[in-house]
């Protein structure tokens, strides 16, 4: 028995929701967030030739007819590079074959490596295919090995239930079975340094994860922390970078993705973003045993920066061959990105549409196609023209190219404006996450800020100029992050500002003592300490260096999210400007001018004022961390070797239950 037809919903309900909300209201710009999390709709024919090189050389490594290789793709603003990433991510999510890594954001050129070692770590800490993170897939095929080792006749234990072992297991039967599991790895497999090891196994344990994966990351432990993990305070090391990839190797493939590699960035050698990263990809793909390493860039970028360098560099992006082009759209293209968007639009909307394309019709959107657009450009004039036929009637318009400053009309320039706000929008969306403990992302995002305060006068402080060279020469400093310059009340004022988001002490106490400038090798009037207060110090960093700042002038400033996240939105939106939002400096800097009260921006900026205003002189409250307990001599623990009452104790860890 056939169903009857489902009727579409009244013209003027379709057409209240249309007004409502637009359905491509969204900026056409891909991020980390659409990688990890929900994407763009995809239209798997657009350059499916470039997604399915990626699966085809994981194939050819599963073969056996290499070990490792690496893609390129080039291709212009906006035609789908990040696309490409994203629909890797999620085919590989949903069906399995490899484990993921995205390297987009690297924030200090000069430290790429350590850059890739925080990129590998968080990337790992996403949730892979069986709803768990990758670090835990991994943990589980390494445990099973150290099990199998210890000769304990047990099936093949599932992430899922060794997760819940160690959910229920107290802190102390916890820590036994991690050193039982790694004494018993280093049975089954070669271990170069064995706490990378003993880290990643803390990972199936919920509660310790995020701290294990840090440590793993290259992060600095509390002490109390590190004590409690049985590990060092710190790896940052590339050779942990390299013993993970290796791990990974021994159980599965890797697929690491190098994105964002346009934005003019350079190192303090002048190097381009995309030269640093050739020169790391080809550490990683002398490095990597079971792999694909994929990087996505402009063709210039390719041609005038990376070819430039050695041979021997840049032939490691591009192993399998030819670097991949992609495509423009055509109408296909075209009418089945509109219907993907529309038909998310209207099941969200509990409507039915005269016809899949409504508000606009086939011929309409095969014209379009005729234009060779980007993907980026068909979805801004989707944008544009995506009204109730009632309101638009006979406006609707192909996109055009070329328009002047001088040319624009004011509804020009007003569209203008609206698309700095838009591009706000786009980067302001969602959570901080991971970026709020970003020493560099945090700083970055201050410095611009108060780049766009110089020669306004805020909280009785007229700034005249900021400069990251912060010291006598104008060098760089690893944790002054930038001076303020200026006046206040007629007096000059120099205000170092340190971002200082750390766990461990060491970096903490370095950071401070730079704040403090005892020797005077920075020439402050006032040190800025800006920090959650709600991270915990330890007493002995409070006593010797909070209160002594505190009692100087210096200060304490709360790192609140909603204060600091308007500013990493338009330092992200001026960064990437010219690449991915086509706009001007002038625009953005009308924008914080105009939109600042509303968008917490420029002098509106809670922070910024903080920063700027008359020291209180008081230390603020702050949660004191546990002490770091002296650790007992144990035998067992400091034996590399199972002992009876380990292979007892381990063979509780596989009993079901």
């Amino acid at each position: 028995m056939t169903s009857a037809p489902v009727s579409p919903s009244p013209l003027e309900e379709i057409h209240a929701a249309l007004k409502e909300h637009n359905p491509f209201a969204q900026a056409p710009i891909l991020k980390a967030s659409h990688v990890w999390g929900k994407g763009f709709p995809d239209v798997e024919s657009l350059n499916a030739h470039a997604s399915d090189a990626v699966f085809q050389a994981l194939g050819k490594i599963r073969s056996g007819r290499y070990s490792t290789t690496s893609i390129l793709i080039t291709a212009q603003d906006g035609t789908g590079k990040t696309h490409i990433i994203s629909r890797i991510r999620h085919r590989l999510q949903a069906q399995g074959g490899a484990l993921f890594v995205y390297a987009n954001q690297f924030d200090d050129l000069n430290r790429a490596k350590q850059g890739f070692q925080s990129l590998l770590a968080d990337g790992l800490s996403n949730i892979g295919r069986q709803g768990m993170t990758q670090w835990q897939e991994l943990a589980t095929m390494m445990a099973n090995d150290a099990i199998k080792a210890a000769n304990l006749q047990a099936q093949f234990l599932p992430a899922e239930r060794l997760i819940k072992k160690f959910e229920d297991a107290d802190e102390d039967q916890a820590k036994k079975w991690i050193n039982q599991l790694t004494k018993a790895f280093r049975k089954a497999r070669s271990v170069k340094n064995p706490d990378v090891v003993r880290a990643i196994f803390w990972t199936l344990c919920d509660d310790q994860a995020s701290y294990a994966s840090n440590w793993l990351g290259g992060k600095e432990l509390a002490q109390y922390k590190a004590n409690e993990l049985s590990l060092p305070t710190q790896s940052q090391s590339f050779d942990t970078v390299l013993q993970v990839l290796a791990l990974i190797s021994e159980y599965n493939e890797l697929v690491i993705c190098f994105d964002e590699l346009d934005v003019p960035e350079c190192n303090d050698g002048g190097l381009h973003k995309a030269q640093v990263i050739a020169g790391l990809v080809k550490e990683l793909f002398e490095n990597l045993h079971r792999g694909v390493i994929l990087s996505v860039m402009m063709p210039g970028i390719w041609n005038e920066k990376v070819k430039q360098m050695p041979a021997g560099v840049w032939s490691r992006m591009t192993a399998i061959g030819e670097p991949y082009d992609l495509q423009y759209m055509n109408g296909d293209n075209v009418i089945e990105l509109v219907a993907r968007f529309l038909q998310e639009f209207y099941a969200e909307k509990h409507l039915i549409p005269p016809h899949a394309l409504y508000p606009f019709d086939e011929h309409q959107l095969k014209e379009l196609g005729r234009e060779r657009l980007t993907a980026r450009r068909v979805l801004v004039w989707c944008r544009e023209n995506c009204k109730p036929p009632e309101v638009d009637i006979g406006n609707r318009h192909l996109p055009h190219q070329g328009i002047t400053e001088s040319e624009e009309t004011p509804s020009e320039a007003e569209s203008n404006f609206d698309e700095v706000e838009l591009a706000f929008n786009n980067e302001i969306d969602g959570e901080l996450g991971t970026r709020l403990d970003n020493n560099s992302v945090i700083a970055n995002a201050l410095f611009f800020g108060f780049q766009t305060l110089v020669d306004q006068t805020v909280e009785r402080v007229s700034v005249e100029s900021v400069s990251t060279g912060v010291k006598k020469r104008g060098g760089k400093d690893k944790y002054l992050n930038f001076k303020i310059l200026g006046k206040e009340d007629e007096k000059d004022v120099c205000i170092g500002v340190a971002v200082l988001q750390h766990d461990g002490g060491r970096a903490l106490g370095a950071g401070l003592r730079q704040l403090l400038d005892e020797e005077n090798n920075f020439g402050l009037t006032r040190g800025c300490l800006v920090r959650s207060k709600n991270k915990s110090i330890s007493s002995f960093i409070k006593k010797t260096y909070i209160e002594p700042l505190c009692s100087k002038g210096g200060e304490f400033v709360d790192l609140k999210e909603e204060e600091i996240k308007p500013l990493i939105a338009i330092n992200a939106v001026y960064e990437k400007r010219e690449v991915d939002y086509n706009l001007t400096e002038k625009q953005i800097f009308d924008f914080i001018a105009q939109k600042g009260a509303e968008k917490l921006l420029g002098s509106h900026n809670p922070l910024l004022q903080e920063i700027l205003s008359d020291p209180s002189y008081q230390v603020p409250s702050i949660e004191s961390e546990p002490e770091a307990l002296v650790e007992s001599d144990d035998s067992e623990t400091d034996s590399d070797e199972l002992q009876t009452a380990d292979m007892e104790n381990l063979s509780e860890l596989t009993v079901n239950g």
